[in-house]
């Protein structure tokens, strides 16, 4: 009987070991990518399209490693309790900090970029007035309006 207790508290143990390597990994993803984020938001500022992309990348792959990460955390916590256990709660405080951080970022990105946008679209708009009616051809099939040429007058 004591063997079996000793056995299942090794086992415990031993989750929580590998728990909380699980958490330190995903911490140190978590780095990564707040500083791609970072990155990200410099390439949009500077309107460094290709940069842009490159690091839309790496981003990608990071969130794929931190998705599989994760995927590995929720099968070790499984019969945890990660917020109560005194081990592995000071690990899940900093990464759920680090993921709001992150969470933060993208909702600051997104909104430039839809302000950005959005200010954008209605200088086309007053620039660029596009028919808003739908066209037929002699044949009756919907002709798809083309973008009016725009001729700026420039003084030197």
């Amino acid at each position: 009987m004591a063997d079996e207790k000793n056995e299942q508290n090794e086992k415990i143990i031993a989750a929580k070991e590998n728990l909380i390597s699980v958490m330190q990994e995903e911490n140190v993803l978590l780095d990564k990518i707040l500083g791609q984020q970072t990155v990200l938001h410099n390439c949009v500022r500077e309107k460094d399209w290709d940069a842009l992309n490159r690091n839309i990348e790496n981003l990608q792959n990071l969130s794929d490693m931190f998705v599989e990460l994760e995927e590995k955390r929720m099968s070790l916590s499984q019969n945890i309790d990660m917020a109560s256990d005194e081990d592995v709660s000071p690990v899940l405080t900093e990464v759920r900090g680090k993921l709001q951080k992150s969470k933060v970022e993208n909702t600051v990105l997104n909104e430039y970029i839809s302000t950005t946008r959005k200010f954008l679209q209605g200088v086309f708009d007053s620039v660029v007035p596009q028919r808003r009616n739908t066209l037929y051809s002699n044949k009756g099939q919907i002709v798809k309006p083309e973008l009016s040429s725009v001729v700026l007058n420039q003084m030197v």
